[in-house]
Parts: structure tokens; C-alpha cells; sequence
């Protein structure tokens, strides 16, 4: 009989513990930083993100029922979640607010890669040649998390396509610079070193175009889009806001490869 209560008040323990476990689990979309950033996230659970430097990031700011402006202007990491990001050939054009990846919380991001305003991104980054039997030139990329690499291994799979795509990407529009957000206070991922525009001739971007309300619009081949997608870059003509010119390293938002 004692054994019998012993073993009982043993299984109750274990489910109160895994009652426990599965209460603080992290939930879909910030459980993905624990994968796409395995040398800077320690763990990842209900409330916050804890990185290997020991800060604690809180999952949500408090803020509920936001409008998608707002999850763009003040995000919390949970934001940055709300619309996935789905690689593959679109099949149709972005509803006029369906922004995946354009929220960013710059904390997780000034301590991943680097603050530029502190001068903590220029020493981290690195030449990446692009399109070099194209007439590309030297671009610099953050070398944190991989960024750089995946960059070279897209400039691998670029270069194999037909010579009529050139036109969309060279010259290139940049990469690095440290800036705001066009009419915002929100950092870039230009500013992480994290972005790449490629050729301004043949994109449209929304606020050239007209702004709030414009309709969309893409030249882009979608075979330049699933070479970065590939690689871990998402592509700004998948925002309702198009950037059709601009990819940037987000791995935590596309599957692992």
C-alpha cells in the first residue's frame, strides 16, 4: 500500500512538472530565434527570450490589439510573428497591410549584430563580392550569424542564372548604412548590415510610387526571389508596402534548409 501512495504521489509530481513545462513553452514563431540564432539565444519560453550574454528580452510590451502601423513603428518581439512570411511563388498580390517581416524589435537585433550608432557594426562586417563575373562590385555585410556566407551562397546561385537577369541586379543599391526607415524613427536593416538592394532601374518601391494606397507593383523575376529565399533573405516584394529592390537576412522567419 505504501508503495502503491509513493508511486502515485511520483506520477502526480511528474505531471504537475510537465503541466509546468508545457505552461512556459515557447510559442510558435519566437521558438524559431532559438534555431536561426543558435550562438546568441540561450533559451526561448512563454514570456521572454534570454540570450547567451544573460539579457532577458521580453516576448510582449503589454500593448494588445494593435493596428499593423503599429506593429511596424512599436514592435515587440511577438509582433515581428503576427504575419508569416511565406516563401514560394506568390499567388497573389499582398493585401495592402500584409507586411510580413517589416516588423523588427531593434533590441534583439542591437544585440545580435551590433548598435551602428555605437560604432558596433562596421568593425562586423565584411566584403562580399557580388556578381563578380558581372561587373558587380565589393558590397560589405555583417559576418555575425552566418549573414555574409549566406549572402556569398546566394551570389553562388545568382551567377547560374540565364545572362539576361543581370539587368535586375547590377549594379547593386547598397548594402550597409546606417539609417532610419523612410518617414519613421525605426532603424533599417541596412543599419544591421543585414539588407541588400539590388538594381533601382528595374524595382518599385510603394512610396515612389505614390504611398498609402498604391497599387502593387513587381518587375522582378521570381527566380532571383527563390534564390534568396534559399538562403535565408526575405524579399520586400512580399510587403503590401513593396520594396521590390530589397532583400534582407531573416532567418527566423523562413524553414530551415
Amino acid at each position: 500500500m505504501k508503495g502503491a501512495r509513493r508511486r502515485a504521489i511520483a506520477l502526480g509530481a511528474m505531471l504537475l512538472a510537465a503541466g509546468c513545462r508545457h505552461e512556459v513553452a515557447a510559442p510558435p514563431g519566437p521558438a524559431d530565434l532559438l534555431r536561426a540564432y543558435p550562438d546568441h539565444v540561450a533559451s526561448v519560453d512563454a514570456t521572454q527570450v534570454v540570450l547567451r550574454d544573460g539579457t532577458r528580452l521580453p516576448l510582449s510590451d503589454g500593448i494588445h490589439g494593435k493596428t499593423p502601423a503599429e506593429r511596424i513603428l512599436r514592435p515587440d518581439l511577438d509582433d515581428m510573428f503576427v504575419q508569416a512570411y511565406r516563401p514560394g511563388r506568390p499567388g497573389r498580390p499582398p493585401a495592402p497591410d500584409e507586411d510580413p517581416g517589416r516588423a523588427r524589435y531593434e533590441p534583439f537585433f542591437d544585440r545580435v549584430y551590433g548598435d551602428c550608432n555605437r560604432g558596433e557594426v562596421a568593425p562586423r562586417l565584411r566584403p562580399v563580392r557580388w556578381m563578380p563575373s558581372r561587373g558587380g562590385a565589393i558590397l560589405l555585410f555583417n559576418s555575425v550569424n552566418g549573414a555574409a556566407d549566406r549572402l556569398e551562397a546566394v551570389v553562388r546561385d545568382l551567377e547560374r542564372l540565364p545572362r539576361r537577369m543581370t539587368r535586375y541586379l547590377v549594379p547593386a543599391a547598397g548594402t550597409y548604412s546606417c539609417r532610419f526607415i523612410a518617414g519613421t524613427r525605426q532603424r533599417s536593416m541596412h543599419a544591421y548590415g543585414l539588407a541588400i538592394d539590388i538594381n533601382l532601374a528595374h524595382s518599385d518601391y510603394w512610396l515612389w510610387l505614390g504611398g498609402e494606397g498604391t497599387p502593387y507593383r513587381n518587375r522582378i523575376p521570381f527566380a532571383i526571389v527563390r534564390i534568396f529565399e534559399r538562403h535565408g533573405f526575405i524579399w520586400g516584394g512580399k510587403w503590401g508596402h513593396f520594396d521590390t529592390m530589397h532583400f534582407e537576412y531573416r532567418p527566423e522567419l523562413l524553414p530551415r534548409r
